[in-house]
């Protein structure tokens, strides 16, 4: 997903963004689960428990969830040099 976050105060937010844009256009376009993959470890968890709910990022971790509602996830967690995103950033020195 993309598109352009005026304020955001770290990598996790950004990574939170991210997959409820890209949640929220799989679920408008196909009725099959949804796999998410991410090189956020701490992103993926908190859409799997509630360790991130009281924190500041905790109701970009509730719409995510909203979204799923009952529909299967499947979050892997692949390696950063799999992002190529994020590895053409740090290429350029912009993470």
């Amino acid at each position: 997903a993309y598109r352009f976050i005026f304020h955001c105060n770290d990598s996790l937010e950004a990574e939170l963004h991210a997959l409820m844009q890209a949640m929220a256009l799989a679920i408008q376009h196909s009725d099959l689960p949804v796999v998410v993959q991410s090189d956020s470890s701490e992103a993926l968890s908190s859409l799997l428990n509630n360790a991130l709910c009281r924190s500041a990022y905790g109701h970009l971790v509730l719409e995510i969830k909203d979204l799923l509602g009952t529909r299967e996830f499947f979050p892997p967690k692949i390696h950063r040099s799999q992002n190529r995103v994020a590895d053409r950033l740090a290429h350029y020195g912009r993470t």
